[in-house]
């Protein structure tokens, strides 16, 4: 038996920022030692790329270190996509820039796995050498902020955190000449936690002009926003939850919780309908109804989130002393001894998350299906190799995942409501595989890119023999020839917004 020690939550700000325990002394320390300069500015550091990030106009150091041509943001040299195409460096969120050469994005993901390991001088002292020989590449710019921010994880030392998001704040710039917004979470709550309101403008100004990934800009503008405590957060929660994807709530969760942080468990009412799909946001109206004095409408809304908050825990903030509705449910720091999946299935919602937080709900289950498919069907001889090993369900998940360069983790993203379900619904069988239209057990009506259609029946066990081994992220139409050709193409699954991922099934 495992005890497990539950302290996950829907809304954790900052990748271990010591925000709770600071609040606003903290922010008064950290101004104080920028000097009140913005991180915005003080990110010029480097010789190789020089520009104040308050332009629209960029240095000509910038685009010199970048290559910056006319060239289409996705036209990558055949040797690329070659070496790619059986890495997370094909999905999304990681796609490379065009002026990205093999060699780069090698010691990218040789850095990323530095880190996973744990071994973090290591990544640095690589990620400041990739920058050094290729000072315009994106990635080897947020490679070194990730790698610092783990550092400060580490040691706490405010230096690396300011450190940190400078490179991010280099990495986005060049993601934002190619059209790409990324590393806005990050810089966000980086910002917000040095109170530094100026670069916070500046930033999300220039991002939020360009249409990419425009759902999780306007999130992450608006978390980070609520941190700094300003009441236009609300406005932007808004302009967030009408951007929300098909089937996806994240933006209606964090806004949610807002309110309910706020005291305004009346407007929680308005905004969550009764009928939601999403156990989470049944829990949030459960606080809203019990504030309000509805104990048996609280009661029942609870019971609707009990099952899950086992594998989910609500967030202790919302436990209400001496409540008896509230009996049943688990909150952060509880202790309970249980047979529950443990890393595998963690992590099945932290690639959701990272692959796919911005898509829709159906976009999600088809990234977590290519997930279930891989860990019950293995390798594909001659095509994909799977390393689905372990002793354990939750063992194979994990190895799955965390086989070096396929699922992309490294988000620093905490997975949000919709990750969270379409997680449960994948491991348990609820959901069907969207590509194929396959229940593991029993059968669905309607369309399976639906997240209010489910499989009549649950089962962690099996795949189908036709389910998703890989998928690529492209605005174009899907590649068909090399690494996809002993695959079969099922296209673009379920419209999941922006450059939509192709996936591939097994033949």
């Amino acid at each position: 038996m495992k005890v497990k020690l539950l302290l996950v939550s829907i809304f954790v700000i900052v990748m271990a920022l010591p925000l709770a325990t600071g609040g606003s002394a903290k922010l008064n320390t950290a101004q104080a030692s920028i000097k009140n300069a913005s991180l915005w500015n003080l990110c010029l550091g480097k010789e190789e790329i020089r520009v104040a990030f308050a332009s629209p106009v960029p240095a000509p150091a910038i685009d010199a270190a970048i290559g910056l041509g006319t060239e289409n943001p996705e036209a990558l040299s055949p040797e690329v996509q070659r070496f790619i195409a059986d890495t997370y460096l094909a999905h999304t969120e990681e796609y490379p820039d065009p002026n990205e050469p093999v060699e780069v994005l090698s010691l990218y993901l040789e850095g990323q796995e530095l880190l996973r390991h744990r071994r973090v001088e290591e990544a640095i002292a690589l990620f400041d050498r990739a920058i050094r020989r290729f000072p315009g590449s994106r990635h080897a710019h947020a490679g070194l902020g990730y790698a610092v921010w783990q550092r400060y994880k580490d040691s706490g030392a405010e230096e690396d955190l300011r450190l940190a998001i400078e490179e991010f704040l280099r990495a986005a710039w060049i993601g934002m000449k190619f059209g790409k917004v990324r590393y806005s979470y990050q810089i966000a709550v980086g910002l917000a936690y040095f109170g530094d309101r100026i670069s916070m403008e500046h930033f999300f100004g220039e991002a939020l002009r360009i249409s990419d990934r425009k759902y999780l800009t306007t999130l992450d503008y608006a978390r980070g926003l609520a941190l700094l405590e300003d009441p236009r957060a609300e406005d932007w929660f808004r302009q967030a939850v009408a951007l929300q994807p098909e089937g996806n709530v994240d933006a209606l969760a964090y806004y949610a919780e807002w309110l309910l942080d706020h005291n305004r468990p009346a407007d929680v009412i308005a905004l969550i309908a009764p009928n939601a799909h999403i156990e989470y946001l049944h829990f949030l109206r459960g606080v809203a109804l019990e504030r309000l004095g509805k104990l048996e409408e609280a009661r029942a809304a609870y019971q609707i989130y009990a099952p899950i908050s086992r594998l989910d825990p609500a967030p202790r903030k919302y436990h209400i002393a001496g409540s008896k509705v509230q009996e049943g449910l688990v909150f952060e720091g509880d202790v309970v001894p249980q047979y529950v999946p443990c890393d595998g299935y963690d992590d099945l919602a932290l690639v959701i998350e990272c692959e796919a937080a911005g898509e829709s709900e159906g976009g999600q289950r088809a990234v977590g299906w290519t997930v279930r498919t891989r860990v019950f069907k293995g390798t594909l001889a001659n095509c994909v190799y799977v390393d689905n090993n372990g002793t354990t369900l939750e063992c194979k998940y994990s190895n799955v995942i965390y086989q070096p360069g396929q699922f992309y983790t490294g988000c620093g993203r905490t997975p949000g409501a919709t990750p969270k379900h379409v997680r449960y619904d994948v491991w348990y069988g609820y959901a069907p595989d969207p590509t194929v239209g396959y229940c593991p057990l029993g059968s669905y009506s309607g369309d399976a890119c639906s997240g209010s259609v489910h499989c009549s029946g649950g089962t962690t066990q099996g795949a189908s023999n036709q389910g998703p081994m890989r998928f690529y992220s492209t605005s174009g139409s899907c590649p068909t020839g090399g690494e996809y050709s002993c695959l079969t193409s099922k296209g673009k699954v379920c419209g999941n917004g922006g450059s939509d991922h192709c996936f591939y099934n097994r033949p």
